[in-house]
C-alpha cells in the first residue's frame, strides 16, 4: 500500500474519519489495516503549526530515527504545501485496560525515547531557558482566574500569586535537568499497541531535546485531568530501572521528582486554565491544588 493506492481507496468508499486530528489533520482509516494523515497548509492557516508537521515528517523518514517505538510508515509524502503519512494501523489503547503491568510496558517505550540519541538538528546549542513576560504570566493568571471563578468561594487565590512571582525563577531551575530526546506531546491518546503487546508512540510534532521529566509531567497530569490516579512513584521507578537497563545510568524518584514537580507547576500553570471550563469543583480542585503543594519548596 503507498499514497496513491490510499488515496484511491478513499475516492472509492465512504470515508471513515478517525479520533484524531484536531490540531488540524485530517486522519482516515484505509481498509481496515491503514491510517492516512494528511496537512494541508492552506487548511491550517499556522504556518509555525505546519512546520511541526513537517518536523514529524522528517522524524519519521529520518534513518535510524526509530528508537523502537514508532508505528511502522509505509508511504510519506512532504512539501511546502502539504504532508501526506501513511502509516500501519495499530489498536488504541482503551484507560480501563490501565494496569501496573500496561504502565510498565508505557514506561518501557518512553525509556526507549529518552535513552535514544538526539539527531544533531533536535540538539540545542545551550540549554536556554524561556522565560514567561509580565503580559504571559498576567494571562495565566487571568485564565485561572477565570476558572476559579466558576466556583465562588470554593478557592484560595493565594498560591496562584505566589506561583505567578515565582514561575521565571522555577522555569530556570527547570531547565537545569539533563537534555533527553522527548516525544514532547506524551500522553494516552497518542499511545497504540501492536500485535504483540509493544507500546508504539505516534504524534511527533513535538519531537526535541528536552527534559525526561517534562514527558513524564505531561503524562501524569493528563492523566490526572481525566480523574485517574495512578501510583507516579512507582511508575517513575518502573521508568528509572528501564532507563538503567538501556543506558546504565541511575534514576530515582527523588532525582527526579523535584523536576516532575516543577514541570508540572509549568504545564499546569500555563496550559490546564485553557481546558477547565465547565469542569466539575472536583476536578479543578484537583489539578489546582496540585499545582500549588508541587510549588512549595521548589
Amino acid at each position: 500500500m503507498d499514497i496513491n493506492s490510499a488515496q484511491a481507496y478513499l475516492n472509492g468508499n465512504e470515508k471513515m474519519p478517525l479520533a484524531g486530528g484536531r490540531s488540524g489533520a485530517r486522519v482516515y482509516d484505509i481498509a481496515g489495516e491503514y491510517v492516512l494523515k494528511q496537512i494541508y497548509r492552506t487548511e491550517l492557516g499556522n504556518d509555525e503549526l505546519y512546520e511541526a508537521y513537517q518536523k514529524e515528517a522528517w522524524w519519521y523518514a529520518a534513518s535510524g530515527a526509530d528508537p523502537g517505538c514508532l508505528p511502522e510508515v509505509c508511504d510519506l509524502r512532504s512539501t511546502k504545501d502539504e504532508i501526506l503519512i501513511l502509516m500501519k494501523r495499530y489498536r488504541a489503547i482503551s484507560r480501563q485496560e490501565m494496569d501496573t503491568d500496561l504502565l510498565r510496558k508505557i514506561m518501557r517505550s518512553l525509556a526507549l525515547v529518552h535513552a535514544a540519541q538526539i539527531p544533531p538538528p533536535l540538539k540545542r546549542k545551550q540549554q536556554t531557558a524561556q522565560p514567561l513576560s509580565k503580559e504571559q504570566i498576567r494571562d495565566c493568571v487571568q485564565g485561572w482566574g477565570t476558572v476559579l471563578d466558576e466556583h465562588p468561594g470554593a478557592f484560595d487565590r493565594t498560591p496562584l500569586e505566589c506561583i505567578a512571582e515565582e514561575i521565571n525563577r522555577i522555569i530556570f531551575w527547570n531547565d537545569s535537568e539533563e537534555d533527553v530526546l522527548i516525544h514532547g506531546d506524551f500522553h494516552w491518546d497518542n499511545l497504540l499497541m501492536d500485535d504483540q503487546g509493544r507500546i508504539l508512540i505516534c504524534d511527533w510534532q513535538g519531537v526535541r531535546a528536552g527534559a525526561a521529566s517534562g514527558d513524564l509531567s505531561f503524562f501524569f497530569g493528563r492523566l490526572r485531568g481525566d480523574g485517574i490516579r495512578i501510583n507516579e512513584r512507582e511508575t517513575v521507578e518502573s521508568y528509572g530501572r528501564e532507563i538503567r537497563r538501556l543506558t546504565g545510568k541511575r534514576v530515582t524518584w527523588e532525582e527526579i521528582d523535584g523536576h516532575i514537580r516543577a514541570a508540572n507547576v509549568i504545564t499546569s500553570f500555563t496550559c490546564w486554565h485553557q481546558y477547565l471550563h465547565g469542569s466539575s469543583e472536583g476536578r479543578v480542585r484537583e489539578i489546582y491544588e496540585k499545582m500549588a503543594a508541587d510549588s512549595d519548596g521548589i
